[in-house]
């Protein structure tokens, strides 16, 4: 097993790489200059942490996370970044396929379920996908993707039918039944939550399997219609940010 000393020394490392990705987010729509005024840092040296020339050290990295924290929360950000329709409907492209947000994404997840033993982390394909694996990665625990189609190869499946779409069709979710186990504390993810029916189908994947579901991490949820549809006992579901409910109705 690795050393106290060692464990630490990754953990100071990946918080101080951590400090300088939410810098490169806010690089995107903030000058030097504004992030020099509202940090309290030349822009010099903000410059060489965003270009990756040096990492700053643990206390200034503290320093920064700080004044990070309060210059704009992850909430504001998923806000001033998510696009929507004239119906209210949600084009997440812009955080789902952004290395650096993902990575702030898999910081909120940890920091919301810290103290929880996490072994899994759970998704649906396809959207779901990149933010999953984010924080599966973050956390150093293996990703489970659920399917609408059985891979070739795969003997035995867990699966779980669910109604989905407006009209309702039913759609059959499947994971390798070895992927899941009775051992497992598993950690639901999704980019999206409206109606609650394919977190639902997740989390009773996960229970048919004997795993213990932890709990549900959602970047944008639609209203709070969704909250009816969870199952008891219920399952902690963390959103980053609830939006109002599409003017249309919902369809996921």
């Amino acid at each position: 097993m690795r050393c106290r000393a060692t464990r630490r020394k990754e953990e100071n490392l990946k918080f101080r790489m951590m400090v300088v990705e939410k810098l490169r987010m806010l690089k995107k729509s903030y000058s030097y200059n504004e992030l020099a005024r509202r940090l309290g840092k030349p822009e010099t040296v903000l410059c060489r942490y965003v270009k990756g020339d040096v990492l700053p050290g643990e206390e200034t990295a503290r320093e920064l996370w700080e004044a990070l924290s309060k210059f704009e929360d992850f909430a504001a950000t998923l806000r001033r970044r998510i696009k929507l329709d004239s119906y209210g409907y949600a084009d997440t492209t812009a955080l789902i396929y952004d290395p650096h947000l993902l990575l702030q994404a898999s910081v909120e997840a940890s920091l919301r379920f810290a103290g929880k033993r996490l072994t899994k982390v759970l998704t649906a394909a396809v959207n779901g996908v990149p933010l999953a694996t984010s924080i599966a990665l973050y956390l150093e625990v293996p990703l489970v993707v659920a399917k609408q189609t059985k891979d070739i190869g795969v003997k035995e499946f867990i699966e779980e039918a669910y109604p989905s779409g407006s009209p309702a069709t039913l759609t059959t979710l499947y994971v390798p039944k070895d992927t899941l186990s009775p051992k497992d504390d598993v950690l639901i993810v999704d980019d999206l939550i409206r109606t609650g029916r394919t977190i639902q189908a997740l989390i009773n994947l996960t229970r048919k399997a004997k795993a213990n579901p932890i709990g549900v991490f959602v970047l944008v949820a639609f209203g709070e219609e969704w909250k009816k549809q969870l199952a008891k006992p219920p399952c902690p579901v963390e959103v980053a940010l609830t939006l109002p409910p599409p003017r249309a109705e919902a369809t996921s």
